[in-house]
Formats: C-alpha cells, sequence, structure tokens
C-alpha cells in the first residue's frame, strides 16, 4: 500500500483508510482459502449496499477467486437459478441475509461478514499472485444477463480483461477527477467494475451508496459520478449533482444532446463521457470525451487501447465508411465466454477473420453501427430483439418465455417503446388462453407472477389485449404492426374531474408520454417507474401541489392521487447553498430548486411493491 493511512472507502456509517481496508480484505481473503477459493473458483456476493460489499469484491480478488453477483433484491427464482448454474464454492452474505440464503434451498456454504471476522484476530499479509498460481488468464468474475432463452446467462471475464480497462482508464482519468467517485451502481451491471477499481487504483477513494439517486437525499462531495443517462437526467433536473463534480460517465443508454446540454447548463461539470461497450467485452470498448467549451458528440467515439472495432454485413465483409452493419469487437477486453454455454461461446466469441494471429477472436456484438468520415463510430441500434433498460441488458424473449408459462396465457409479444419523456417502457401483448377472462384481474397476476422470476426492470408496465398476434406474410410475428398502446380501447375511461385531476392528468402525460389519461389510470401501469416517483414529485410541486412518495405508491391512480393532493401553500426549508439570500418560502417559479425531502428518499429507498417497480433498478 503506497498510502496507507490515505482515505480509501467509505459509506454513510463508516470511513477506511487503504490500511485499514487492506486489512479487512486480506483477513475475508484468509477466510475464503480455508474454504477452498483459488484461481477460477467461484464465490457467490450476496451483500447490500455498504462498504462490505467492496471488502467482499476485493477479498475474493485477494485470495484468487472470481465473484459472481448474488443481488438480494433479485427475485429468488433467478438467484436460485444463479446458484445453480454458476456453483460456487461459498456464498459471501451478512447475517441479516442469511435467512434469505436459506430459502434459496442451496447447499453452497455461506460465510457471513461479522465484525468478528472483518475486525478480529491479527493482520494477515498481503497474498502473492504467483504463490497461489494466479494468472492473467484466470477468471475475475461472472455476470449473469438476459438470456434469449428465458434464463440468464454468466458471461466470464477474466483479469486480463479487466487489467487492460484499467490501463486505459487509469492513464485517461487523472488524479483530481477520481479524487472520491461515487459507487452507485448494481454489481449486476458491470459498469460497477470501473466504479470500484479505477479511484483506488489511482490512490483516490470511493463512497458507496445505494444508487445514484441517493445524492436527491445526502450530497456527498464527489468529484467524479459514473451512471446511466435516465438517472443523470433526474439528478439534473432536481438539481441534485453537487457542485464538486466536475467529471460526469455515461453508459448503458443512448446518450442525447438534451442530457449533456442539461448537465454543462444546470451543473459544474466540465468533462461529461459517453461510453460503449457490452459486458462480452469487459465493461467499456470505445468512449468521447465531451468537454464544456466543446459541447455535444453525437457519436460514441472511438476504441479503447488493446481495442479493434469491425463493422461488417451480413457476410462479414467491412461496410465503407458511413454504411451501417454490425459492430464485431476484438482485442484484450474478449471475455472468455458464457459459462456453461459452448455452443452459444462458439455462435458468438469467433476468431479474428481478420488478424494474422489465431489467437485473436472477436466477439459479434449484434449492434449496428457505421464509421464516419472522421473514424468515429456513430451507434445505430440493434439487430435483433436486445435492448437496454436503465443498462441493463434485456432480452425481450425471456420476458415472453416466462409469460407464456402462465396458465392463462396463450401468446405473448413484448415491445420496447419509448415514451416522449425518453424513457423506455416495456409493452405485453397477449393472446389470452381464454378470451372472456378479465384483463384487469389477470393484468396484475401477471405482474406478480413475472416478478416472481423476472427482476423489476424486466417487468411489463403494460399488457394489450389482442385477439391474435399480427403475422407478417411468411407467417412470422409482425413487430411492426403491433399497436401503440394508446391505440387500444379503454374500457371505462372517464375523463379528469376538477383542477387537481386536471393538472394531475396534464403532468403523467407529459412525463410518461400518454395523449389522454383517465381518472381510472394508474400511474405505474402507463410505464411510470420509481425514477419516475422523483420527477413526478418536482412537476407537482411546480403548479403547487404537493405529496409524498408512500401516497403515490398506496394510491396510484390518478383520482386517488388528487384525492390526497395537498394544494395548499406551504413553507419549505431550504439548504442555505440552494437560494441566494437564504430565502425559505418557496414560490411555485422556484419549486425546481428545492430537493426532496429526507423522508421521501427514505420512502423510494424503502422496499417497494414488486408491481410499482424497484428503485434498486436505478444507479
Amino acid at each position: 500500500v503506497r498510502t496507507p493511512d490515505a482515505f480509501a472507502v467509505s459509506d454513510e456509517n463508516m470511513q477506511l483508510t487503504y490500511a485499514q481496508f487492506n486489512a479487512r480484505a486480506n483477513r475475508l481473503a484468509v477466510r475464503l482459502q480455508a474454504f477452498g477459493v483459488g484461481p477460477d473458483t467461484r464465490v457467490g456476493i450476496c451483500v447490500g449496499r455498504s462498504l462490505d460489499l467492496v471488502t467482499a469484491i476485493y477479498g475474493v480478488m485477494k485470495a484468487g477467486g472470481a465473484y459472481v453477483p448474488l443481488d438480494p433484491e433479485y427475485p429468488k427464482d433467478r438467484l436460485r437459478h444463479i446458484l445453480a448454474d454458476s456453483a460456487p464454492r461459498v456464498v459471501i452474505t451478512e447475517p441479516h441475509l442469511e435467512a434469505l440464503l436459506g430459502e434459496l434451498d442451496s447447499a453452497v456454504p455461506a460465510l457471513s461478514l461479522t465484525p468478528g471476522l472483518l475486525e478480529g484476530g491479527g493482520d494477515s499479509p498481503n497474498i502473492s499472485a504467483a504463490g497461489i498460481g494466479l494468472t492473467p488468464a484466470n477468471l475475475c468474475y461472472i455476470i449473469y444477463t438476459s438470456g434469449s432463452t428465458g434464463t440468464p446467462k454468466g458471461i466470464a471475464v477474466e483479469h486480463r480483461n479487466a487489467v487492460n480497462l484499467m490501463g486505459w482508464a487509469c492513464r485517461e482519468f487523472d488524479d483530481a477527477r477520481v479524487a472520491l467517485s461515487l459507487f452507485s451502481t448494481s454489481l449486476n451491471f458491470d459498469l460497477a467494475v470501473f466504479e470500484y477499481f479505477v479511484p483506488l487504483l489511482k490512490g483516490g477513494a470511493i463512497h458507496v451508496v445505494r444508487n445514484a439517486l441517493s445524492l436527491i437525499e445526502k450530497p456527498v462531495d464527489i468529484t467524479m459520478l459514473t451512471t446511466v443517462p435516465s438517472a443523470i437526467a433526474a439528478l439534473v433536473e432536481v438539481g441534485a449533482v453537487p457542485q464538486s463534480v466536475t467529471t460526469v460517465n455515461l453508459a448503458g443508454e443512448p446518450l442525447k444532446r438534451a442530457t449533456v446540454e442539461a448537465i454543462f447548463a444546470n451543473t459544474n461539470v466540465t468533462r461529461v463521457c459517453n461510453l460503449y461497450g457490452p459486458s462480452e467485452t469487459t465493461v467499456f470498448s470505445t468512449w468521447v470525451k465531451m468537454d464544456r467549451e466543446e459541447g455535444f458528440k453525437g457519436h460514441i467515439g472511438r476504441q479503447l487501447d488493446n481495442t479493434v472495432i469491425y463493422i461488417v454485413d451480413a457476410e462479414g465483409r467491412p461496410t465503407p465508411i458511413g454504411v451501417p452493419g454490425e459492430l464485431w469487437i476484438g482485442g484484450d477486453g474478449v471475455a472468455r465466454g458464457y459459462l456453461n454455454r459452448p455452443e452459444l461461446t462458439a455462435e458468438r466469441f469467433t476468431a479474428d477473420p481478420f488478424s494474422t494471429n489465431p489467437d485473436d477472436r472477436i466477439y459479434k456484438s449484434g449492434d449496428i453501427g457505421r464509421y464516419t468520415a472522421d473514424g468515429d463510430i456513430e451507434f445505430l441500434g440493434r439487430n435483433d430483439f436486445q435492448i437496454k433498460i436503465r443498462g441493463f441488458r434485456v432480452e425481450l424473449g425471456e420476458i415472453e418465455a416466462r409469460l407464456i408459462s402462465h396458465q392463462g396465457v396463450r401468446e405473448a409479444v413484448v415491445a420496447a417503446r419509448e415514451d416522449n419523456g425518453g424513457n423506455t417502457r416495456l409493452i405485453a401483448y397477449l393472446v389470452l388462453a381464454d378470451k372472456g377472462a378479465d384483463l384487469a384481474a389477470l393484468t396484475a397476476q401477471l405482474q406478480e407472477y413475472v416478478a416472481a422470476a423476472l427482476p423489476a426492470h424486466m417487468i411489463p408496465s403494460r399488457f394489450v389485449l389482442l385477439d391474435t398476434l399480427p403475422l407478417t406474410a411468411n407467417g412470422k410475428i409482425d413487430r411492426k404492426a403491433l399497436p401503440a398502446p394508446d391505440a387500444e380501447a379503454k374500457g371505462g375511461y372517464e375523463a379528469p374531474q376538477g383542477e387537481i385531476e386536471c393538472k394531475l392528468a396534464a403532468i403523467w402525460s407529459d412525463l410518461l408520454g400518454v395523449d389522454h389519461v383517465g381518472r381510472k389510470d394508474n400511474f405505474f401501469n402507463l410505464g411510470g417507474q420509481s425514477l419516475l416517483v422523483v420527477r413526478l414529485i418536482e412537476r407537482m410541486r411546480r403548479v403547487g401541489l404537493h405529496t409524498d412518495v408512500p401516497a403515490i405508491f398506496a394510491m396510484p391512480t390518478l383520482a386517488a392521487l388528487a384525492g390526497v393532493v395537498d394544494s395548499t401553500s406551504r413553507l419549505v426549508e431550504v439548504p442555505a447553498n440552494r437560494i441566494a439570500g437564504g430565502a425559505t418560502e418557496i414560490t411555485p417559479e422556484m419549486l425546481p430548486l428545492v430537493r426532496l425531502t429526507q423522508a421521501e428518499i427514505a420512502s423510494i429507498t424503502s422496499a417497494i411493491p414488486g408491481g410499482a417497480g424497484n428503485i434498486q433498478d436505478i444507479y
């Protein structure tokens, strides 16, 4: 450790120096070795978002193992599949999560992070990588992503892949930018790898939070924030990007000009980086940096160090400049392949046809792009039914498979649609086994049924009943012919009544991208989710309507919410640095400057019913 007394890792309860953090990770590594953990041994991590999560990651690395994320917020069925498929030697957990692991019916032993384990006993020395036979070709981590066949698949990433990413990052991000970085990303999304590795490799520090929206409740003087575009848009809208932030890294979703311009117009950020890359090529493959003076750049930039990007046609031939094709990604970031899926690995990971080195491989990404005359790459979308929602990869086929397995559904197709606010909504189109069934009742059943197996970001927000699915001339499902949800006849539609309902309907319409909102409509069934709850409350405040988060989840229909909305004026305590002069009386035009209260954010980050969408999916 070069700077043992420097601040390294913190959460809201604790702060550790490099020496203290290293000692905790070493103690854990020794315990893991007692379980037989070593090179290519898999270790599950089922730990909440705290400093202990970082300790678990580094403890696994020091022991020579590879970690497998087991998000305690995930449905039990999904956790069971990951446990069975990855077969970890041991699962690191916490005392309060031992009961959850017991419910998974797994024979894998658990190692609980108790104070005695992390703090007790003498100091353990650093473990020599050479001494345990650890090589660059050994596993670093396995991350599970959505699978088109109905089950998630594990991507096996090696140490050499991660080291290549770190080498690039340490060169491109100077010490000042990574001085204090937020670790806000779920371990299930490989953006986290950048967050927990890079700052500590550079001698900086990381602060662990539940998600990026935690900054609304408790600002932290961080210098770098790494998240997805939808989350930064929400933070900018409510003025919650700390003034200390100089660098914002965005990945996982297409980045829009309006988002970048809003960041530069409303924060002190001097650089926005747009980063692209599938998990199969280790977090990032291309990037472009946008400084405040230069403004928005509408492409994904150029490849990282030791990375090559081919853009090819359907026959695998390089396309000319300006002509779209599939991105084939080669270089040191290409992962080992899919765990226990040799056929799929052979299909997507192949020898590099353009290299003279027989060991070089490429990953066929399925992403479509084209080279510009300047050598930059424009991202144009997908060539299949895979999408990204808040950074997570989603295979629509996995959702469809779950829906069809329900006895009340004969056929199902899931489509992704973008509303006027740029939010991606999942729409399920159903042909029922019993066409006389009550769609409203079945919708509630299906949401619960899907939530039992899939994470919240994969639950459709809207269900549309069709007599038959539209087909093309050759008998395949015609996804382009699926009706827009708003084109569906709304049985029993009732127009909003009174001033409050009309104001709410206008806000919902704009926020959710819905043309007509009735008084019986449900906010979450129209596409609302936890991220939008934050924005909804802010929009309501601007027009003099006041409520809290629990009310929205308890009474999600327009009429019910309007019945509990407070439209009276109120005084709001404002942090001293928010409004010049220390004013405390808030007028409607000043409301966009007001942060949500601590109680409201606490409500968001507490348990939320599965059908409503869960805050843990926001980073």
